[in-house]
């Protein structure tokens, strides 16, 4: 009687072992291919108060294909996750746009570039 437990436990374990792994497998192929098409941009927009911060978290994550933002006033930026099967740059700077915010893709600046910071920005609030 031991002896059959025995083995049906190591028959159960055979037969599970690998049914975990090859499920582990495909969980691991769905995430990438869902990650695929996902790209990441940083955006400098014209934005100069917390009201600022607001509108754009109100509004921009709910674009169609927008996964993720994140909004940073100290650096006047805006890093978006979205998936570019969804949306486009293009896209994206234009939802700026009609909120009434300049946005342009973020160029790597020189040491000695000086930010120029200009009070409102020429936006409404």
């Amino acid at each position: 009687m031991k002896r059959t437990i025995k083995l049906l436990l190591l028959f159960i374990i055979s037969i599970s072992v690998p049914a975990l792994l090859l499920a582990n497998e495909n969980n691991e192929a769905k995430k990438s291919k869902t990650k695929k098409n996902e790209q990441t941009i940083v955006l400098q927009v014209n934005m100069d108060c917390h009201s600022c911060v607001q509108k754009i978290e109100g509004n921009i994550p709910y674009e169609k294909g927008v996964k993720d933002l994140k909004v940073s006033l100290e650096k006047l930026e805006c890093e978006l996750t979205f998936r570019d099967d969804k949306t486009s740059v293009d896209k994206l700077i234009d939802a700026f746009k009609t909120l009434g915010y300049k946005a342009e893709v973020k160029k790597e600046a020189s040491p000695n570039q000086a930010v120029k910071t200009d009070e409102h920005h020429g936006h409404i609030h």
